[in-house]
């Protein structure tokens, strides 16, 4: 049974346990999962409904993208778990000789970069999450507004939570081609999140 399986008191009792996992990786990851649902439900809503009669093809492609988006994102719970978990072990393999000490340092990479590229797409799908959650707040049930902003704020904290957690993975990485080619990533990313962001407040905003 993976994280996302367990009840919300367990996940939680999980998160607040003195142990490196699950943490804020896994969190972001469960944050972009609740606004991808959160969009399905402001989306809901309004299918079937007089009024929205003109937006229930939109509609229908929030929820199939939404549950899509909220599936990947499930997984990525457990993932970012799993891969830090990889950091520490690989932080606890022997060095007492310099064959040992290089194969540590290998395994330490390896891991150090996976730490990386999961919360990368954390950060990737939760872009699509803040996308969809605009898309809910423009063609959703009017009043579930507030619930579509609700989306929007959970996608921005998620794709900042992982957009930290991919830094302080970086920091340890000595492969400069993959670090520069990570930060620009996480800055493009960032820089997309603004930008959506902003525009689906003001949606927000509109329809209040």
């Amino acid at each position: 049974m993976g994280l996302k399986d367990l009840t919300v008191q367990d996940f939680l009792a999980a998160v607040a346990a003195p142990t490196p996992t699950p943490g804020g990786g896994s969190v972001s990851a469960l944050a972009g999962a609740l606004s991808a649902a959160l969009s399905r439900m402001v989306s809901g809503l309004a299918r079937g409904k007089a009024g929205y009669e003109a937006v229930e093809s939109e509609l229908a492609q929030i929820e199939t993208r939404g549950k899509a988006i909220q599936a990947r994102l499930e997984a990525l719970i457990d993932e970012d778990a799993r891969a830090y978990e990889a950091v520490i072990a690989a932080m606890r393999l022997p060095k007492s000789s310099d064959r040992e000490k290089t194969a540590r340092v290998e395994a330490m990479q390896a891991a150090y970069r996976k730490a990386t590229e999961i919360p990368l797409e954390t950060m990737e799908r939760c872009i699509e999450a803040l996308e969809l959650a605009e898309a809910a707040a423009k063609k959703g049930n009017r009043s579930a507004t507030t619930d579509a902003a609700v989306a929007i704020l959970l996608a921005e904290s998620a794709i900042r939570g992982a957009s930290l957690n991919c830094a302080i993975n970086l920091a340890s990485i000595r492969d400069e081609a993959f670090r520069s080619t990570a930060e620009e990533r996480v800055d493009r990313l960032l820089k997309r999140a603004d930008e959506i962001g902003h525009e689906a407040m003001a949606v927000v905003t509109g329809r209040l």
